[in-house]
């Protein structure tokens, strides 16, 4: 009798579990959407210097998915040139991506409305039942960025007052392959691609100390211009566009750059801590 009630009450124990989780979209984008233009180090417009190179590492650690249900962790080296032409400032480089996606279960069930009540009953499953398993994914990506704004300068004060910036990024990994692989009614969004294309403006504040540190504060605005077919979508609200909201604190001290970014976007967060170093002119 306990195994004959074991499986007359499973059913129904996958169901409602099931069936409260249907409530929790599952979209699964690419990691690299929130973390695609971390700070790029420029050197001050009154310095003697007119241009540098500049090798960086990064780590970066925030949450995906709908209610940030799941985890990545990436990092990343790039290298870059800065320069100072005048009135206006700019950036160039490459950099290359590794990290890993730390994926949660999903249940997911598509229904038809119906009619609360005892005869008329509730909204009725259409379809099978998806269940995607918790698991753990490598991704990577390379790409290039640059970036251009006007400059300002006030004794030891300099302002960023407008600025543009471009990226693209090519993924690849085994969580570029699962999306891939993903039915499409598996998930209400899905972003099949493994190309992203991010635009943004920004704007940035500096001073330096009698001790030459210098510090600066940046607010940048980013959006992603992938057009909507790279993307599967069932029966859910739209995310589009995709964009994102960075605040950047950073110090430099000599040849040596520092600083801790946050990114705040459509379903995923993130934190970086970084280091530059100014390697030549």
């Amino acid at each position: 009798m306990k195994k004959a009630g074991t499986v007359v009450i499973l059913p129904w124990v996958y169901f409602l579990l099931a069936g409260c989780l249907a409530h929790r979209q599952g979209m699964y984008l690419s990691p690299t959407d929130s973390q695609n233009i971390p700070y790029h180090t420029i050197p001050f417009k009154s310095d003697s210097l007119k241009s540098a190179v500049y090798g960086s590492l990064l780590y970066s650690t925030g949450t995906a998915n709908d209610k940030g249900q799941d985890w990545v962790h990436a990092g990343q080296a790039s290298m870059y040139r800065s320069q100072n032409l005048g009135k206006i400032q700019a950036y160039y480089g490459a950099d290359i991506t590794l990290g890993t996606y730390g994926m949660s279960n999903f249940y997911n069930s598509h229904y038809t409305p119906g009619s609360a009540g005892f005869i008329g009953g509730g909204d009725k499953p259409i379809d099978t039942f998806y269940h995607i398993p918790a698991n753990r994914y490598s991704f990577g990506s390379f790409g290039l960025s640059a970036g251009m704004n006007g400059v300002k300068t006030l004794r030891r004060m300099e302002w960023r007052f407008l600025g543009f910036e471009v990226a693209l990024q090519k993924e690849f990994g085994d969580y570029y392959k699962f999306r891939r692989a993903l039915a499409d009614t598996a998930a209400n969004i899905i972003f099949k691609n493994n190309l992203t294309g991010v635009i943004g403006i920004y704007t940035e504040s500096l001073w330096s100390n009698r001790y030459q540190t210098q510090y600066g504060l940046k607010f940048s605005l980013n959006m992603l211009v992938n057009p909507e077919s790279n993307y599967t979508m069932q029966n859910t609200y739209s995310i589009f566009p995709i964009s994102y909201f960075s605040i950047t604190y950073h110090m430099t001290v000599k040849h040596f750059t520092g600083f801790m970014q946050g990114n705040f976007g459509t379903k995923a967060a993130s934190f970086q801590i970084y280091t530059s170093y100014r390697m030549g002119k």
